[in-house]
């Protein structure tokens, strides 16, 4: 095995330095506004302890495998190899993909505590509020939902999002089509409620595999036999008692109970700031999970991973292009906040506060007029003025621009000689003394909300920028 279990990762971390133990912060605000911060700062990862209105020990473990180092060493990679070694290396791993069936154990550490029946009480593990404008306490952000299908005997490990809905109800959110959504389908068509155990808290390998970042399982071939090949021996499991699903032998919390069919039981569930960098599912009616019983280890450790907005870099926009603002002014174009260069030559960044219909239009005619121009093949993205990192930039391309519309290509024609787009046919000519202008298009790329349904645009999963400064000054010690 790569890691026995969690707490050997932990020992990792904090042996090369990138654990941060924080001690005191609340469930309420802090520790989601703190795990927020330091992912955007690419930081260590962080182990909540103390947490107030809990015995000390209830732990959390948030933003350990955040980034590209903690994932690579997670899996089993040497953090100190190259980018392209790492890929090579996880290649040949994938690509000698062998079943591994894992190994049922008698008993394990996550047995050390069994609680049952009216003895069940989600409140007693400090879920966090990960961000102000959730809509509840979620305790699977980084979580192992395991089911069995009733028809094949596959058993599928997931990452669905949990939350706490009260002392013995999980709401549990997955998507049509998944497996764990066609495995509970099935025992629903049967007049039964789907057994699933909520896994809180393994090893990472187990936790990478069941959200299928790294690799997907071949079909029919659970997470638990691709585990296994990772880690290059059985993977260790005990047999829940009440459903005998497996569940990870060293696993810090496991949370066993049913999903009951929708005519039986929904509650309101979110919204949740999900890892698309916004909330773009409303509070609605969800299925539940009906708890019957709660395995955990002494001490034991909430692995989170809370979907963040993906921009983990604090690396500002080059030098703003002032002339291009003023001249943007000049011609009566209101909201300019900014014009950046992104990559010379000619990527270049409007930030516009948007103030009516056709806003975008205006900015979009005016950086790229057709006709002959000194240089061409450019590259304009307009974003709105929230955008204000190069990995924004890149955010707001991914989830704010419609293709069909956002996208638009500005015939021209440039005479500047040092582009190397030039074509081979115009560049020969060049260097014969027919220095004319050569095709040299540019273009425009509205990644900005769409202003006719701005206001029911989804949004963005952050929280306040009250609460942001007043974390940043209560725990500055964290930041410096």
């Amino acid at each position: 095995m790569i890691w026995n279990d969690l707490r050997e990762y932990l020992e990792r971390l904090e042996r090369d330095g990138n654990l941060t133990i924080v001690r005191g912060a609340r469930w309420e605000d802090e520790i989601g506004t703190i795990t927020e911060l330091m992912d955007e700062r690419d930081g260590p990862a962080l182990l909540f302890d103390e947490i107030p209105g809990y015995p000390k020990g209830f732990r959390i473990l948030a933003n350990a495998i955040e980034n590209y180092d903690s994932m690579s060493m997670a899996m089993g990679l040497d953090p100190k190899m190259s980018t392209e070694e790492r890929s090579e290396r996880w290649g040949q791993i994938t690509k000698s993909f062998k079943s591994c069936p894992p190994q049922e154990m008698s008993t394990g550490p996550v047995l050390e505590n069994m609680i049952t029946g009216d003895a069940v009480d989600l409140f007693r593990f400090p879920t966090p509020r990960w961000h102000e404008a959730d809509g509840g306490r979620y305790i699977g952000t980084g979580v192992c939902v395991i089911q069995k299908d009733p028809e094949t005997d596959f058993v599928n490990v997931g990452c669905y999002r949990v939350s706490v809905q009260d002392e013995r109800t999980c709401g549990i959110f997955m998507e049509p089509g998944r497996h764990g959504d066609v495995i509970r389908k099935k025992f629903w068509a049967r007049g039964e409620a789907c057994p699933v155990v909520v896994c809180v808290g393994q090893e990472p390998v187990l936790t990478v595999l069941s959200g299928s970042s790294m690799f997907r399982s071949p079909d029919q071939v659970s997470e638990l036999e691709v585990a296994g090949h990772v880690h290059d021996a059985p993977y260790p499991v005990i047999k829940a008692p009440i459903t005998g699903l497996p569940i990870p032998a060293a696993a810090e919390i496991a949370i066993e109970g049913f999903i009951p069919p929708p005519s039986e039981g929904l509650m309101d569930e979110g919204p949740f700031g999900e890892w698309t960098g916004y909330y773009g599912h409303v509070r609605h009616p969800e299925t539940i999970i009906n708890v019957k019983a709660i395995y955990h280890r002494n001490d034991p450790v909430i692995f989170a991973s809370p979907p963040e907005r993906p921009v983990n870099a604090t690396v500002e926009l080059g030098k703003n292009n002032v002339q291009t603002r003023r001249r943007m002014e000049e011609a009566g174009i209101k909201g300019v906040r900014g014009v950046y260069t992104l990559a010379n030559p000619g990527f270049m960044v409007v930030s516009l506060k948007q103030m009516h219909a056709g806003h975008v239009e205006e900015v979009s005619k005016f950086v790229s007029p057709e006709g002959d121009r000194f240089s061409g093949n450019q590259i304009w993205v307009i974003v709105d003025d929230d955008i204000t990192t190069a990995a924004e930039v890149l955010w707001a391309m991914a989830t704010r621009l419609i293709p069909e519309t956002g996208v638009r290509v500005v015939p021209g024609r440039a005479i500047w000689q040092l582009d190397p787009r030039i074509l081979p046919e115009y560049r020969a000519a060049a260097l014969h003394g027919e220095k004319g202008p050569y095709p040299a298009h540019n273009l425009v790329i509205n990644a900005c909300r769409p202003y006719d349904w701005i206001d029911q645009f989804p949004p963005v999963n952050m929280n306040s920028p009250e609460l942001r400064a007043r974390v940043l000054r209560d725990w500055e010690s964290l930041f410096n």
